[in-house]
């Protein structure tokens, strides 16, 4: 199968090395699963030039400071920091070599500088420390986007009710992959919590933890409409390109389909909490 045959929305993060308008021109979507546009921290400029494009949603993420977005040695221009991974890099010559000949360290076109056009890689561990993004910032994100807007990074019930308040079409239950604070619950644990507090006033999705077609069911069981995947999808753009990422899919939609049939459902629309036991104190919220 390849990849343009999976009918399924996609999103484009803003820190991608191209531009958005080019990458939503490069993918071979149908109209009515057009990709959708993972924002958080761009100025209204760049969110206006988006309005016209085939982007359907805005995805803002409500996260705080990124300070904890990953290991931060190699970003930085400062040579004694790199030196340790140096070796590294001589052991790999051919990848070395094409990233020499591909211009080096990326920049984004999607974040631009005031003093110098695309941020380079180098700042993006400075650029993220200054950029939180917090709820008073969707007025002007709401008046610079005129489509939807979908929350990401909600994580319990109180901010669930205030997404909905602020006039989120939907929200997203996310802990970034873990990566912003390594103790926080499981995005699982808190969706029973989420799900309770929104009252079917929007959708909720959920991201983080999906790595086989079970954990697909178990997030709709507990009210999910749909789930995110990240790893998945990058393990599989990392394998193999585009037939990798379509394989990646696939072996998620083969054991979906798989624990389906174990659970005696014909489709997913069958599925309901009972089919999973979440112990009571997870909707506490």
């Amino acid at each position: 199968m390849h990849l343009h045959h999976i009918r399924l929305p996609r999103l484009l993060s803003a820190a991608v090395v191209i531009s958005l308008a080019a990458g939503c021109q490069n993918l071979e979507v149908p109209n009515y699963n057009n990709p959708s546009l993972d924002q958080a921290k761009l100025n209204p400029t760049n969110i206006e030039a988006q309005s016209g494009t085939a982007f359907k949603y805005m995805f803002t993420v409500m996260q705080g400071s990124d300070v904890r977005n990953g290991t931060k040695e190699l970003l930085t221009r400062n040579p004694w920091t790199m030196l340790p991974f140096v070796s590294q890099f001589l052991a790999r010559p051919r990848w070395l070599s094409g990233c020499v000949r591909d211009g080096g360290l990326m920049t984004f076109p999607n974040v631009m500088l005031a003093d110098r056009g695309p941020m380079p890689y180098a700042d993006v561990g400075a650029m993220l420390e200054q950029s939180m993004v917090s709820w008073a910032d969707l007025k002007w994100i709401r008046d610079a986007w005129s489509g939807p807007i979908v929350i990401k990074g909600v994580h319990i019930g109180d901010d669930a009710r205030r997404a909905v308040d602020e006039g989120a079409e939907a929200i997203v239950v996310s802990n970034h992959g873990g990566r912003q604070l390594d103790g926080v619950a499981a995005t699982l644990r808190v969706l029973p919590e989420v799900i309770a507090a929104v009252g079917g006033r929007t959708e909720v999705l959920l991201d983080g933890g999906i790595r086989r077609g079970s954990d697909i069911v178990k997030a709709l069981c507990l009210g999910a409409r749909a789930v995110l995947i990240g790893r998945a999808y990058a393990y599989g753009l990392g394998a193999g390109g585009g037939p990798g990422v379509a394989r990646a899919i696939e072996i998620l939609r083969s054991d979906l389909v798989r624990t389906l049939k174990l659970l005696g459902c014909a489709s997913i629309d069958e599925l309901n909490a009972s089919y999973v036991e979440a112990p009571a104190e997870w909707t506490r919220g």
